[in-house]
C-alpha cells in the first residue's frame, strides 16, 4: 500500500497547463471529470482573503509570500488538489496530477509546500477558514433576525450539507486517515459549529428542562453529521449526498427530534 503522503514515482515530472477553479467559491463541488481544462482567472478578492488568512496565521504550512503571482499559483494548486480528490484517493493523488491541472510545475509546488502532507493540511485549513466565515455570518444573521426553529433547522442542514458536497474529496480523505490525526482540524471546526448551534437552538426547546436542551441539540447534529459521513464513506442509499431530497429529509429528522417530547409515552398494558 502506498503511504498517503508519499508521491508516486511518476510525480516528479513537469506539469502541463490545466484548470484552476476559483478556490474561494463553495457554491458547487469542483468539476473533476478530467485533469485538464480552461483555467479561469482568480479574483482579487480571493487573493485578498488568502493574504488575510496568511497574516492571521491560519495557513502555517503554506510557505509565506506576498507576491500576487505566487498566491495565484498556490490557490490554483490547492483547488486542483481539491478537484482531483473528488474522484481519487489521497494515495493516488500525485504532484504531477496537481501541477498538470493547475498549469504549473513541480518546482513551483515545492516552492510553496514542503511536502504532500503540508499541501493536504493547507487544503483542510483553507476549508476551515471558509467555515469560520460562514459560521460568523450564520451567527450574525440570527442575532438580527431572531429566526424561528424552522428557519434555524433549515439553515443548519443547508450549511452542513453544502460543506460536505463542496468538499467531498478532502473530507473523505480526512475521514479515511482519521487514525493518523487527519480529522482533527475538522473536528475542531465542528466543535465551534456545535457551540453556536446550542446557543441558537436551545432557547427554542421550551418543552425541555434547560439542563436537557444542550444534549438534544448536540445529538441532533450528531445524527445529521453521522448520516453525511456514512454517505461520504459508504454511499449506502437510499439517498445519495448529491440528492436534493437529502436536505428535506434531514430537516424533517432534525426538527422531529428537537421537538420530540421529553419522554416516550408507554402504552398501557392490555
Amino acid at each position: 500500500m502506498v503511504h498517503p503522503f508519499t508521491f508516486s514515482p511518476t510525480a516528479h515530472g513537469r506539469g502541463l497547463k490545466s484548470a484552476a477553479m476559483n478556490p474561494l467559491t463553495d457554491d458547487a463541488p469542483p468539476e473533476a471529470d478530467s485533469d485538464a481544462g480552461a483555467a479561469p482567472a482568480i479574483s482579487e478578492e480571493a487573493l485578498a482573503r488568502l493574504r488575510e488568512w496568511i497574516d492571521r496565521g491560519l495557513l502555517p504550512e503554506l510557505i509565506p509570500t506576498r507576491q500576487a503571482r505566487s498566491l495565484r499559483t498556490a490557490l490554483a494548486m490547492i483547488e486542483a488538489g481539491r478537484a482531483l480528490l473528488m474522484t481519487r484517493s489521497l494515495e493516488d493523488l500525485s504532484v504531477e496530477m496537481v501541477c498538470q491541472r493547475a498549469g504549473t510545475t513541480v518546482g513551483a509546488f515545492y516552492g510553496r509546500f514542503e511536502s504532500k502532507h503540508a499541501f493536504f493540511i493547507t487544503m483542510q485549513r483553507l476549508q476551515t477558514a471558509r467555515s469560520r466565515e460562514t459560521l460568523a455570518g450564520f451567527t450574525q444573521r440570527h442575532e438580527v433576525d431572531h429566526a424561528d426553529l424552522d428557519a434555524l433547522c433549515e439553515e443548519m442542514v443547508e450549511l452542513t450539507v453544502s460543506t460536505f458536497r463542496s468538499n467531498l474529496g478532502v473530507l473523505r480523505a480526512s475521514l479515511q486517515h482519521s487514525k493518523e490525526g487527519m480529522w482533527e482540524l475538522f473536528k475542531q471546526s465542528g466543535d465551534r459549529y456545535r457551540s453556536v448551534l446550542v446557543a441558537k437552538l436551545a432557547p427554542h426547546l421550551k418543552h425541555l428542562p434547560v439542563k436537557e436542551r444542550e444534549l438534544r441539540v448536540l445529538f441532533a447534529y450528531q445524527a445529521m453529521a453521522g448520516t453525511l459521513v456514512h454517505a461520504v464513506l459508504n454511499d449506502p442509499g437510499p439517498l445519495k449526498l448529491e440528492d436534493a431530497a437529502l436536505n428535506q429529509e434531514l430537516v424533517r429528522m432534525v426538527k422531529s427530534y428537537l421537538t420530540a417530547p421529553r419522554k416516550t409515552r408507554r402504552r398501557p398494558a392490555p
